[in-house]
């Protein structure tokens, strides 16, 4: 017997109960938290701003869109979710965000996530989870960035494999506009049929475009390449935050 179909809609159900919450959490706490004498208190203006960002990448898997936003709650704790857009595949993602570190020289911010894809060409639900996290180091001039994403997709589909992908770079700005630095990036299929798919390492370049824009450029060395490859490869992605 086969189990997916049954085990797809448990899935489903239980996304959608989590998002709801989730959603409804932040929804009722932007409207309650100016209630009683704190409300009298505090001026208007002084309310946490819910903070957002877009990036367009342009890389190995196409050209695709991703939006985000990070609403604050208290203790520097923030709940953030984002979505992936590339063609007709979708992910949505919820998290959140906490300071593990905070003086007043730098700060390691961490957010674990979990997502669901969608393909939309059919509708036939959800076609793979993402559990992730994400480790921002802000530290003067020195800024570094990790992410670790997981794609299990055998829960849905027991021919598919799950993988791990992995970013990391580190910058340094030399000014107010350019800031540079090393990065490296894997991607490794779990399970019997797995292996180490993706190993690249190179430089980033981040060009600043003007107040919350940020245009980036990475160029590496692919190590599992083809034989008749260079091994050159990348990325462009253009962010705009507010």
């Amino acid at each position: 017997m086969n189990t997916y179909p049954f085990f797809k809609q448990i899935v489903v159900v239980f996304l959608i109960c989590m998002m709801s919450i989730g959603v409804f959490s932040i929804v009722y706490a932007d409207g309650h938290e100016m209630e009683g004498e704190a409300a009298e208190e505090m001026p208007m203006e002084e309310k946490p701003n819910i903070t957002g960002w877009f990036q367009i990448d342009v890389d190995s898997l196409g050209t695709y869109f991703l939006v985000g936003a990070s609403h604050p709650l208290s203790g520097g704790i923030s709940f953030d979710s984002n979505i992936y857009v590339n063609g007709h595949l979708g992910e949505f993602d919820m998290g959140i965000t906490f300071p593990a570190i905070a003086n007043d020289s730098m700060a390691l911010l961490l957010t674990p996530m979990l997502g669901v894809g969608f393909n939309y060409t059919s509708p036939d639900g959800p076609y793979a989870l993402y559990p992730q996290i994400f480790a921002i180091l802000p530290a003067g001039k020195i800024f570094g960035f990790h992410w670790t994403i997981s794609t299990i997709s055998s829960i849905f589909d027991d021919e598919s494999i799950n993988e791990v992908y992995n970013r990391t770079y580190i910058t340094y700005a030399l000014n107010d506009t350019v800031a540079i630095g090393p990065q490296f990036e894997s991607v490794l299929g779990l399970g019997d049929k797995g292996g180490l798919w993706a190993l690249n390492f190179g430089a980033r370049l981040n060009i600043g475009y003007g107040k919350g824009n940020t245009l980036g450029l990475y160029v590496g060395y692919e190590t599992e390449k083809g034989e008749d490859d260079t091994g050159l490869t990348g990325r462009m992605n253009f962010t705009r935050r507010w």
